[in-house]
């Protein structure tokens, strides 16, 4: 039997081309964020399970791949019938902040402006744009509890987008305080709050039809239709949200009219009453940007203020959003605006074994002028070494025979056109130069 040559399913792998198209989006979103005095943060991919179990992470809980216990704790718990698991990969960046936060929270500033890039886990049904390893992109201000800390995150994220050229998102903005208001107003019972969102969140997936079915299931015809009244109206009935929950539609109109204020297209940003937000860790002010390439959102986030308690510190008040880089990519690379393959300026053949130290000070003078230059990994007929260029689309291939040694100068290939033309280290770097 073969031994499988793809890795396994929601996991892939990323040719050269790919990994530069996404290190270049990389750069530039944390470029962005830098911009706005965010700080780059890092940390652990693994978390301890009692960290990402209970702290409000929804249906991603059920999600976790689980590290079992090694050596004679795993024994013992195999014997106990207990838990076999102690460790867990984090299936977002948000926990692993407040943990942080609570961790380094005296050696930090105050309000902290942090952002973080790297790869999260879920064990979720894979799909396109949705993986089982993908990447997030979290910004976050920890101890402020204005409403102009989410102005900042929303503000900061939408920045990203234009960087990078996407068309800006609509921004849907709720409040959990709101959704709560109208849960109690359509009589659903307090216990009942978390499945019901579970199942408004599922509006866009779903639609209105099945939403609506689950919902009657699960607490009866009339709440059912009372909420759909009130939360999925084409739409929303500002005087009732109003009365139903004046100070957080207060709040999201403060936020709202900021965002506006700020941008080229006002008509964006919108007050969406049945945006919900999978995490039960949101406790205010939530939103999502979407993007009419995708059926669900390129990112979003909300206000989290009692997470920090949950590591045994006092009440700070956090919101943050997060850019969903994966989708993100399949935007740009649709659009074929993807940064370019990185290829190098030029690929310097070696001629012979002794002169390949020729090549390498060719190449080193080069690079130290800044540019790219990729040395032939071997030896060999020229055509082969030319061939190796083009895949690697380099602009120029460089060569240094005897003749060129003996006078100092480069023969020059243009790869594109054929063109060749001996030059000195200088005139090649002008050359390239020019041609970037």
């Amino acid at each position: 039997m073969s031994i499988p040559t793809a890795p396994p399913s929601g996991f892939r792998d990323f040719l050269p081309a790919q990994v530069a198209a996404r290190h270049a989006a990389i750069e530039t979103i944390s470029r962005v964020y830098r911009s706005f005095g965010f700080q780059p943060v890092a940390t652990s991919a693994v978390e301890d399970l009692s960290i990402l179990l209970g702290k409000g992470g929804g249906e991603n809980e059920k999600l976790i791949f689980k590290i079992l216990k090694r050596g004679e704790s795993l024994e013992r718990a195999a014997a106990e019938k207990s838990e076999l698991a102690d460790l867990g990969l984090r299936f977002d960046l948000t926990l692993p902040l407040t943990r942080y936060y609570s961790r380094h929270g005296s050696l930090l500033s105050h309000p902290f402006k942090a952002f973080q890039l790297g790869p999260v886990w879920r064990a979720e049904r894979a799909q396109k744009g949705r993986y089982r390893e993908f990447t997030q992109c979290d910004v976050d201000i920890i101890g402020s509890d204005s409403w102009g800390a989410e102005v900042e995150v929303i503000t900061a994220i939408g920045a990203v987008f234009s960087a990078l050229g996407v068309d800006q998102p609509s921004v849907l903005l709720n409040d959990r305080s709101l959704i709560y208001a109208m849960l109690d107003q359509a009589g659903v019972p307090a216990g009942n709050r978390v499945p019901v969102c579970v199942i408004l969140d599922k509006l866009d997936k779903a639609g209105r039809a099945k939403v609506l079915s689950d919902l009657s299931t699960a607490v009866g015809a009339a709440p059912a239709q009372a909420l759909e009244a009130m939360m999925m109206a084409e739409t929303p009935d500002l005087a009732a949200l109003r009365a139903a929950a004046p100070e957080a539609v207060a709040r999201l109109e403060l936020i709202i009219s900021a965002l506006q204020a700020g941008s080229k297209h006002p008509d964006r940003f919108v007050l969406s009453p049945s945006l919900m937000r999978g995490f039960d860790y949101y406790t205010g002010p939530v939103f999502e940007f979407r993007h009419p390439a995708l059926s669900g959102s390129l990112g979003g986030g909300g206000r989290y203020d009692n997470l920090t308690e949950n590591f045994g510190t006092q009440h700070t008040p956090a919101c943050g959003g997060s850019i969903g880089f994966e989708r993100l990519m399949l935007i740009l690379e649709e659009a074929r605006k993807a940064a370019d393959s990185g290829a190098p300026d030029a690929v310097v053949a070696v001629f012979s074994d002794e002169l390949r130290g020729r090549s390498l000070e060719v190449a080193a003078a080069l690079r130290a002028k800044g540019l790219s230059v990729d040395v032939y990994p071997g030896a060999g007929k020229l055509g082969r070494q030319f061939k190796y260029a083009d895949q690697k689309k380099a602009g120029y291939a460089l060569v240094i025979g005897p003749d060129e040694a003996a006078r100092d100068v480069v023969q020059v290939k243009n790869l594109a056109t054929g063109d060749e033309q001996a030059m000195t280290v200088d005139e090649v770097c002008a050359r390239i130069a020019a041609r970037a």
